[in-house]
């Protein structure tokens, strides 16, 4: 009897461990009811302050898809920013939820709540963030103008803002489920908790403060809540490492310690239990042509390093605009092979949206693509491929093809002059042999070369093609088979354009038509938009306060133009002040509306150091003359630009001039 009692007491231990629905980490690596737990994850930021019907059709699309992780914000700080989600969690210092005498407002708690629930059923883990980097839902910033500070990185400094954040943790973590009676410390469907959303201490290049704040609020949350796993949620910027270098020589602040972010000493703490590291080339400022190489050896470094430290390590955000001028799909095939082919734990795309209600609804009723990477569940190319990989993930299976695509140019792109053309092979049976491209009767194959992680390319003299729309052949000779892939490009080296619509500002007439359509970790002062007769003929000039800490600080002014859905070309001068001391980058786009359309990102980025010096009254002025060429947009009649400074610190007027645009001239 007392052996069969005994038999019966292993039998329930093997039970309870194999059922544990916590994720763990065990040898390095994730474990989900005693099993190996890799996955395909995705990122939501309005879970918190939307309605049952948006957030169960995230959660939904994220089930169909094969997603079996989302992060999502857990934070909403500061009176303004719950006020203008109608949502209340941290509106002031202490107080937790909405504020007495606030009436017909929702708590943001009972919208996680929901969430979490909602989640629970269906089978997704959440990773839920604490507070933000950026002043997006207030943010560190917030903490440090509740408490009198100077400086962003006060909020690693100053103990009474620890104190703060240690009080809504604390708030958080004990807070009691209204849907299911579960507290959060006890929720299996909670996988972690990230520290911050892409911390940064530019103020300490050596890393130190962050290390010792991770080391303490990591150690805090792990003596409150040992159910969970604890992880930094930091971008993944390198100090230094011997022997590590950005491929191509590009973004190299991303390794050398500029933001104050050590991944390595972040990973290494005993209390943090992954690693976590994000991929943005477009906004850090890696050429098109190297998106695909950077973004491979990136994630190579990462893993290779949280290998050494023995943690498992999550490609937690990564993406490419809809408007670069390269094929994002072939790219994310890239990025995920090498995640799942090197071991990496999971890989996250940013980010997963669903349908929509009100303002936040588009013409297909989805929530709108706001920054340009929204993914929905739909047939889109984005979608079939994380479905496909969220099956490999998930299961192991590996029914991958060979296969080869172009990345650049993009399928129906205009080119002229030099074209760089890039290729991806994806050769997952190690018998690829030679990779040619065809345009008209030229055949390119000896001109082609590997540039590294399996990315081939060559330049494209179009002036040797006839103006017009062309296709352009791929084809990937592997051991007893071809495959191929096709793109339709238009050469345009001889193409005429006649001014359509031109505003030169010679008159303060001219800039009532403008108005000021937004910032982003930016400021427009009072006024915020006004005429200047001194620079140039006149010019629109924008009254901003750019911080300078980070490398995306954006203002907009917009106006209609009634042919703007007929036009291909934009043209615009900008002219800053040559102050003393001002340096960093510029980088001016614009946006098409209505659909948020956005063109020239990162097409004329520049430092302010090589601006042309030009003179008005007097004054010395930095001149950048910014260059769009762009595809009709149908329906448009909002124009929008944007000037976002790449840690570019300035406060003072920024001028606009000369905004020309452009229509083809009829044949």
């Amino acid at each position: 009897m007392r052996r069969f009692m005994f038999i019966l007491s292993i039998v329930a231990l093997s039970f309870v461990l194999f059922a544990d629905e916590f994720v763990r980490v065990e040898n390095g690596k994730f474990v989900l009811n005693g099993k190996e737990f890799r996955f395909i994850g995705s990122n939501n930021y309005y879970m918190h302050y939307k309605s049952n019907r948006m957030i169960d059709s995230v959660l939904e699309s994220a089930r169909d898809m094969g997603i079996k992780v989302l992060r999502i914000w857990g934070f909403l700080d500061g009176e303004s920013y719950c006020r203008d989600k109608n949502t209340y969690m941290h509106p002031e210092p202490g107080v937790f939820g909405v504020p007495e005498g606030i009436s017909n407002a929702q708590n943001g708690f009972e919208r996680l709540d929901y969430t979490i629930a909602k989640a629970k059923e269906l089978g997704i883990k959440l990773i839920i963030v604490l507070v933000n980097n950026w002043d997006d839902f207030g943010g560190m910033n917030q903490y440090v103008r509740w408490f009198g500070g100077t400086h962003h990185d006060d909020f690693y400094r100053d103990e009474r803002i620890k104190e703060e954040y240690k009080k809504y943790v604390s708030f958080l973590i004990n807070h009691v489920n209204v849907y299911t009676g579960v507290p959060y410390r006890e929720e299996p469907t909670i996988m972690a908790w990230e520290l911050a959303n892409e911390l940064r201490c530019e103020t300490d290049k050596s890393g130190n403060t962050l290390v010792e704040w991770v080391k303490e609020m990591s150690s805090y949350i792990k003596s409150l809540d040992p159910n969970h796993l604890v992880a930094v949620g930091d971008e993944g910027f390198f100090s230094n490492y011997e022997g590590f270098k950005p491929y191509g020589g590009e973004a190299e602040w991303a390794y050398n310690g500029w933001s104050g972010v050590d991944w390595k000493k972040l990973l290494s703490i005993e209390t943090v239990d992954f690693g976590t590291f994000h991929l943005y080339p477009s906004h850090w400022g890696v050429s098109p042509e190297n998106y695909a190489q950077w973004g491979a050896k990136w994630i190579e470094d990462h893993i290779k390093i949280a290998k050494e430290i023995g943690k498992p390590v999550v490609l937690e955000e990564y993406g490419i605009p809809k408007s670069a001028p390269v094929n994002r799909t072939a790219i994310y095939r890239l990025w995920n092979d090498l995640v799942y082919d090197l071991g990496g734990d999971g890989a996250m795309f940013w980010m997963l949206a669903g349908i929509g209600e009100g303002s936040d609804r588009d013409e297909r009723g989805y929530y709108p693509d706001y920054d340009g990477f929204r993914i929905v569940n739909d047939d889109s190319p984005e979608a079939e491929l994380i479905r496909e990989y969220a099956k490999l993930f998930n299961t192991g299976e590996d029914i991958r093809e060979d296969t080869c695509s172009f990345i650049l140019p993009k399928d129906g792109m205009e080119i002229k002059k030099t074209v760089e053309v890039r290729a991806g092979v994806f050769d997952y049976s190690n018998t690829f042999e030679k990779l040619s491209v065809k345009v008209e009767d030229l055949v390119f194959e000896n001109e082609i070369e590997h540039l590294g992680y399996g990315i081939y390319g060559f330049d494209l003299d179009t002036t040797r093609i006839p103006d017009g729309e062309h296709e352009m052949f791929l084809e990937g000779h592997f051991q007893g088979k071809t495959v191929k892939d096709s793109i339709k490009a238009k050469v345009v080296n001889e193409a005429r354009y006649v001014l359509a619509g031109k505003v030169d500002f010679s008159s303060p007439e001219e800039v009532k038509n403008w108005w000021n359509s937004g910032t982003w970790q930016a400021e427009f002062e009072s006024p915020d938009i006004e005429w200047n007769s001194e620079v140039g003929n006149g010019a629109l000039q924008l009254n901003v306060k750019l911080p300078g800490k980070s490398d995306w600080e954006e203002v907009r002014a917009a106006r209609k133009f009634e042919k703007l859905s007929e036009c291909e070309i934009l043209e615009y001068d900008i002219y800053i002040p040559d102050v003393e001391g001002l340096k960093g980058r510029l980088r001016p786009y614009a946006v098409l509306n209505p659909g948020w359309v956005k063109i020239g990102l990162d097409m004329n980025n520049t430092s302010v150091e090589s601006a042309e010096i030009v003179t008005f009254g007097g004054k010395e002025y930095r001149k950048f003359h910014v260059r769009i060429e762009f595809d009709k947009t149908a329906g448009v009649n909002e124009l929008h630009i944007g000037i976002v400074g790449d840690h570019l610190k300035y406060n003072g007027p920024i001028f606009i001039d000369n905004v020309k645009l452009y229509t083809k001239e009829a044949e």
